[in-house]
């Protein structure tokens, strides 16, 4: 119970930390429709948002012919690495989360990645989900509905893709990719991809598919039917006349019929080229000379859950870990979707930007000695991807992130750290790379007319003079340029509707600009090329199966006739309009308080009979302020006030110590302090503060006072008393996760305890405990679990723990062993059992994709005098991950004392993760 866990401190709790590395002076803003939040560094950002958010809005009022029912809060990060901070939600925010929108209180909140343009598309189909949320709730209150009718995932992102922007080729290789690998899910089975790019882009192409055979007033018909049932299926059926089956029917055929033909002409990667790399994810390769004239790739590699820097021989082989990223503070995340590793042109130094202590960093890596050279900050930067050496490896071009949003090509000296920032200005340059004689940078941007659109060109920046110059041109999208040893460009480009990988020769004697050149035909898509120091082979990211692998493909001309520019292209640049944040009115962010949880709830407990009460919880729009009050009564209890339980308590998140303080006034069964469970009536307070030092390890300091009336006698007396309680904990964890718990990574907590009468000073009891949770991964899919806890209490009234039961000591009852000492270890191996259950009942199918089994051996004890000896059991189980913390475990065990083993077999069934 919610009062229980602000009023009695716990041991410890494993977790990662979101850490609010930042302060941020927030400010808003009020348009017409919005209240859009924003820090001081991001007035300009603010300015633009506002404008694109007025716009976006009036374009889906027209097309709805809708008005939302109230304002709208918008907030904005200036990049990914600060909207990771945000406390809106309370979840640990993924890389590649463009933004949200959160339904309780209608908050819209997404970062600048670096481009104006995808933050405005991001914008619309946020704003999508604020204007068909709105609609259900206003349909379902005429009709006197309370509980919205759920609709389907790929409804509601495919409508928000749809409506936010043109189809691109980044969908048609989505979907042409999952059809040939035969992905393509019904649309019944689309929880099967849920939480994966395939599901919005399969769902934007159904909703155009809906469109095109029923009319664009489609999806309004649906809302506007959507109270008549609670099932999509029904409100589609009712609406169209055709079944939901129908429509998936005839836009798998309609697909099919559109890329079939591709084949004929075109191979995927696997086809068509080399890979060097066959499992997990890989991307961004870079050429790195080793000794004795060998040749590796460095690369960015997730095989198991960690993204990491691997390099792996031209020539084949296994390959080896470089830099273990996201398993320490140094390297919290390298951004594998946005930047890439350089290497100098002599093999022998990497450089790479990764994530430490809420920004990013640029770190300088020996490539020989396998060891960091340098790591260099910048104040002025949050964000930085994408470092390129020069020639003489005393330079480093990247493209980094201003704290207010800009994103420019920046030159850092590596001697003396000092940086030079090249261009100053709106638009988004990326992927920078420099040329052999050291006088250029190739570069890809949105600094062209077709950019306003979202489409990218390659560009040229000339070291001597600084003026930057067209290289190529046109509404498609030109990415990731790398220079050859004689100076041709290779890059990959849609322009074709297909991501395929392009050269560009080099400018004649009279300044013109050499032909575009098709290097291949390619099925799906090709990125992040670079050249092998002999020119006659490019590598290269390929997608396939829904995977990206690297791949060696030699150079073969498919098609040399290409348009490109006769001469350099004077620029035509876009411009962004903005409502102007000084002309708003704009002030300083209040924290206005409004409400997350209202409810009611009953407990039903044999021992104390039944309690109900109520619980409230409000926050602040940026979630950084949160507040909780609880009330309930035990019934039974002839006294009114006896039976009171009131619990009030404040927790604040906004900075890197986490605040939570308590009073309360309970009587109720309380667990663990004295020997299973008794009745205690408390008055006090707790104050807990929590330094985050990173996403990985923090300091709990936890001190309560509180009046005890406890149930149970000590020394023929009473326990009645000011108790005064004094806790310190230490907590890491690195651990990656599956559906069913842990698989990979360490987790570890110590920490000391004390409780002492606080008029007396005489201490009841002083605890000490541990815990060291190890994971190994054996492979892909298999793993070996060890745990270790200890607990010690002692005093005049010593905490007395339990042990048994399903997540501790298997094969003996639930809390049936109890000591002021414990000792528990575990070692089990998670392994694959099925790779989909399913169960097909006449209500409707079931299906379960994620079940496993387990080997354990445990063994430990609970003890208060003498330790006696170990109990242990061994046995097997299988794990069902139903969504959340719901995984159903079940285990089967037989106890040991480990000279002989028991015939019977006993079972444990729990719900909840893995250990």
């Amino acid at each position: 119970m919610l009062w229980t866990a602000l009023a009695e401190a716990q041991f410890y709790y494993f977790g990662k930390n979101k850490v609010q590395y930042a302060h941020f002076d927030w400010l808003e803003m009020q348009t017409e429709h919005f209240d859009i939040y924003f820090y001081e560094s991001e007035i300009e950002l603010a300015g633009f948002a506002a404008q694109m958010a007025e716009e976006g809005y009036l374009e889906l009022e027209r097309r709805l012919g809708h008005t939302v029912q109230r304002r709208i809060p918008l907030i904005i990060y200036s990049s990914n690495n600060y909207f990771e901070q945000t406390n809106i939600i309370p979840d640990l925010l993924p890389e590649g989360v463009a933004g949200f929108t959160e339904f309780l209180k209608g908050r819209v909140v997404l970062p600048l990645s670096g481009s104006f343009p995808e933050f405005e598309r991001v914008l619309r189909h946020e704003l999508v989900h604020v204007f068909t949320v709105d609609m259900i709730r206003q349909v379902s209150k005429r009709h006197g509905i309370t509980d919205f009718p759920p609709v389907p995932l790929w409804f509601s992102e495919g409508l928000a893709e749809y409506w936010s922007g043109s189809w691109n080729s980044y969908g048609d290789m989505i979907v042409r990719d999952a059809l040939f690998s035969r992905r393509l899910v019904p649309l019944q089975n689309t929880h099967l991809i849920h939480g994966t790019f395939q599901l919005y882009k399969q769902g934007e192409s159904i909703c155009a598919h809906m469109a095109e055979v029923y009319g664009e007033d489609i999806f309004n018909r649906l809302i506007e039917n959507s109270w008549h049932s609670k099932t999509f299926e029904e409100v589609f059926e009712l609406t169209t006349g055709d079944p939901l089956s129908k429509l998936d029917e005839n836009w798998r055929y309609l697909t099919e019929k559109k890329y079939l033909p591709d084949i004929a002409t075109t191979d995927p990667p696997s086809q068509s080229a080399t890979a060097l790399t066959t499992t997990g994810f890989n991307v961004k390769p870079q050429v790195a000379l080793g000794g004795a004239g060998d040749l590796d790739l460095i690369f960015f590699r997730n095989q198991r859950g960690y993204t990491e820097i691997a390099s792996v021989s031209v020539n084949g082989g296994e390959p080896e870990i470089v830099v273990e990223g996201e398993r320490s503070a140094d390297f919290e995340a390298l951004h594998p979707l946005v930047t890439k590793p350089g290497v100098s042109n002599d093999g022998r130094l990497l450089a790479f930007s990764a994530k430490s202590g809420g920004r990013d960093r640029l770190y300088i890596w020996d490539l020989e000695a396998r060891r960091q050279v340098k790591k260099i900050a910048f104040d002025e930067l949050v964000s930085i991807s994408a470092p390129s050496w020069s020639p003489d490896a005393d330079r480093i071009v990247f493209s980094g992130t201003r704290n207010g949003g800009r994103s420019d090509l920046f030159l850092v000296h590596v001697d003396s750290d000092s940086c030079v920032d090249l261009t100053k200005d709106i638009y988004h340059d990326r992927d920078p790379d420099w040329s052999p004689d050291g006088k250029r940078i190739a570069f890809s941007s949105d600094r062209w007319s077709g950019g306003r659109q979202g489409f990218y060109n390659l560009f040229e920046y000339d070291m001597a003079s600084g003026v930057v110059s067209s290289l190529t041109r046109g509404s498609h999208n030109d990415l990731f340029p790398d220079w050859s040893a004689d100076s041709k460009l290779v890059f990959s480009s849609d322009r074709d509707g297909v991501f395929n990988l392009y050269s560009l020769e080099p400018n004649d004697q009279q300044g013109r600009a050499g032909r575009t050149k098709k290097l291949t035909r390619t099925l799906t898509g090709l990125f992040d090329p670079v050249w092998s120091p002999d020119g006659a082979s490019v590598f290269f990211s390929g997608f396939e199966n829904g995977r990206f692998q690297i791949y060696r493909q030699e150079i073969a001309v498919v098609d040399s006739g290409l348009a490109s520019p006769a001469e350099k292209t004077a620029l035509d640049l876009w411009q962004l309009e903005s409502l102007g944040a000084t002309g708003l009115l704009t002030r300083k962010y209040k924290k206005d308080l409004s409400l997350d949880i209202a409810q009611s709830q009953i407990v039903q407990d044999p021992e104390f009979g039944t309690s109900g009460g109520i619980q409230l919880a409000m926050s602040d729009v940026l979630g950084n302020d949160r507040f909780f009050f609880v009330v309930s009564h035990i019934s039974g209890n002839s006294n009114l006030i006896n039976g009171l339980n009131l619990a009030f308590g404040r927790q604040h998140l906004g900075r890197q110590v986490n605040i939570t303080w308590s009073i309360f006034r309970l009587n109720d069964r309380f667990s663990g302090n004295f020997g299973r469970f008794v009745r205690e009536k408390r008055i006090g307070g707790n104050l807990e503060l929590s330094y985050l030092f990173t996403k990985f390890d923090r300091l709990d300091i936890r001190l309560s006072l509180r009046h005890a009336d406890i149930d149970r006698e000590f020394e023929g007396r009473p326990l009645t008393g000011w108790l005064a309680a004094n806790f310190i904990s230490f907590t890491h964890d690195n651990s990656f996760w599956i559906p069913t718990g842990p698989q990979e990574g360490t987790r570890y907590s110590a920490g000391l305890a004390q409780t002492v009468d606080f008029k007396s000073s005489r201490r009841f009891n002083v605890t000490l405990f541990g815990d060291v949770r190890h994971y190994l991964q054996l492979s892909r899919t298999s793993s070996l679990a060890l745990r270790f806890m200890s607990r010690r209490s002692s005093g005049d009234v010593p905490e007395l723990f339990s042990m048994g039961g399903s997540w501790t000591l298997r094969g003996y009852g639930w809390r049936s062993l109890w000591g002021n000492k414990l000792l528990l270890t575990n070692a089990e191996l998670r392994f694959p059992l099925l790779h989909r259950l399913r169960f097909d009942l006449p209500i409707g199918g079931m299906e379960f994709s994620t079940v496993r089994g387990a080997l354990f051996v445990d063994a430990g004890n609970a003890w208060s005098s003498e330790f006696g000896e170990f109990r242990g059991s061994l046995g097997a189980g299988a794990r069902v991950a139903l969504g959340g913390v719901f995984v159903l475990r079940l285990d089967a065990s037989r106890r040991t004392d480990f000279k002989a083993v028991e015939n019977d077999t006993r079972w444990d069934f729990f719900f909840g993760w893995d250990f």
